[in-house]
């Protein structure tokens, strides 16, 4: 059902409503803001990116975490290395 057939839809229903209350219900609901969670939010913006094009294949974030990996080991040895060299030997 596309956007506009609910809408219609949604219309008929309500035009048939008679209770006051629900009435306002209803306006309430509708006359609130929305508030996404974070997580929506976020969801939302993967769609959007996805859409854009913006993604990478999984070989490119492989290729990207191997890269981080190595550096950060590489990283830890040098340290390593410059510690035990900067100790007075006894």
């Amino acid at each position: 059902m596309t956007i506009p057939q609910r809408k219609a839809q949604l219309k008929k229903l309500i035009d048939t409503v008679k209770d006051p209350a629900v009435l306002e219900r209803v306006a309430k609901v509708l006359e609130k803001p929305v508030r996404q969670s974070a997580m929506v939010k976020r969801a939302l913006k993967a769609e959007e990116d996805l859409k854009a094009g913006r993604v990478h294949s999984w070989d490119e974030v492989s290729a990207e975490m191997d890269q981080l990996i190595d550096s950060l080991y590489s990283a830890k040895k040098k340290a390593q290395t410059r510690t035990a060299r900067s100790k007075p030997s006894v």
